[in-house]
């Protein structure tokens, strides 16, 4: 179970219990399922943990992004490193020990030392898992618009490539594994969930713009709040989009997913192995066990090797 999708911390824990509850009372689960919440670092506190971690809740994962607060001003965060520490605390005081967090780079005017000081304060804690997001400015979103019209300046593709290695290196030589494109763990804290979304396992969305892929078939719900409302409350499914995924595109899906992950992609799925010798040999990736892994290189273009392989 995975409470997540914004900032499910807003609501009082006693709402998530119930929601557990009601899944426990209602579906199969296995014996002790990983049962993760997301919370901004100025809202939980140990009492609050302490209640979801008598209920099953045992991996927390913090929205911190830096630990610098000159990057936080500049992602709009209106949260202190010291509250970030203090979740943390307040985590482990209430036995929950899994916990991940998040991190974001390619900031405004971040450098590489920058950084290293924020690599080194996250390092030091008593930790299991981070999340490492590059920045990215989406069209039609707040950040798009600054970019687009020139308040927001983003590092270019040889900076953004030189901060992915500078972190895979740096988290590994931490004793933090990189097991997909933007998580490392340390061993065995990979995050169930996330495989979940790259290994072909079927999952179930709840709630606004959640999304599900059950037996070949992906579905998503209505972004619109008030839509949605009016949908549940009259027994009608909130599903907004379809799409089944056929033989063909369902091989060209796992090529996609499978090549974010550090294990990389099954050689058989890929048709054209000539293809997969040259990226080999421009370092783009390498292949160990039958499967073909893409290096820090290739991740930074893994969009336009993926349609090569395609």
């Amino acid at each position: 179970m995975y409470f997540g999708g914004g900032t499910p911390s807003t609501l009082k824990p006693q709402l998530l219990v119930d929601f557990i509850k009601f899944i426990r009372n209602n579906f199969k689960t296995v014996e002790n399922p990983e049962i993760t919440i997301e919370v901004n670092p100025k809202t939980y506190r140990y009492e609050d943990f302490k209640i979801l971690k008598d209920w099953g809740v045992n991996r927390v994962s913090i929205g911190n992004q830096s630990f610098l607060e000159k990057n936080l001003l500049s992602l709009g965060r209106d949260h202190k490193p010291t509250d970030t520490i203090k979740t943390v605390e307040d985590c482990l005081k209430s036995g929950i020990n899994n916990i991940n967090l998040d991190l974001i780079y390619c900031i405004q005017g971040q450098t590489l030392k920058d950084l290293e000081k924020d690599l080194e304060i996250y390092t030091s804690l008593p930790i299991t898992h981070i999340s490492g997001y590059m920045l990215t400015a989406y069209e039609d979103t707040p950040l798009g618009v600054l970019v687009k019209n020139g308040s927001y300046n983003l590092p270019d593709e040889e900076t953004s490539s030189k901060m992915f290695e500078f972190i895979d290196n740096y988290l590994e030589s931490k004793g933090f594994k990189r097991y997909e494109l933007s998580n490392w763990a340390k061993e065995g804290y990979e995050c169930k969930h996330n495989l979940f979304y790259w290994t072909d396992v079927n999952f179930l969305g709840i709630g606004i713009s959640a999304w599900s892929y059950v037996e070949n078939l992906r579905f998503g719900n209505t972004k619109n709040i008030n839509e949605y409302f009016d949908l549940v409350e009259n027994g009608i499914k909130p599903i907004k989009f379809k799409e089944y995924l056929t033989q063909d595109k369902k091989r060209e899906e796992l090529i996609f997913l499978s090549l974010r992950l550090k294990s990389g992609v099954d050689l058989s799925l890929i048709n054209d192995k000539d293809i997969v010798k040259k990226l080999v040999k421009e370092g783009f990736g390498e292949i160990k066990n039958n499967r073909f892994s893409l290096l820090p290189k290739g991740l930074m273009v893994l969009n336009e090797i993926a349609i090569k392989l395609f």
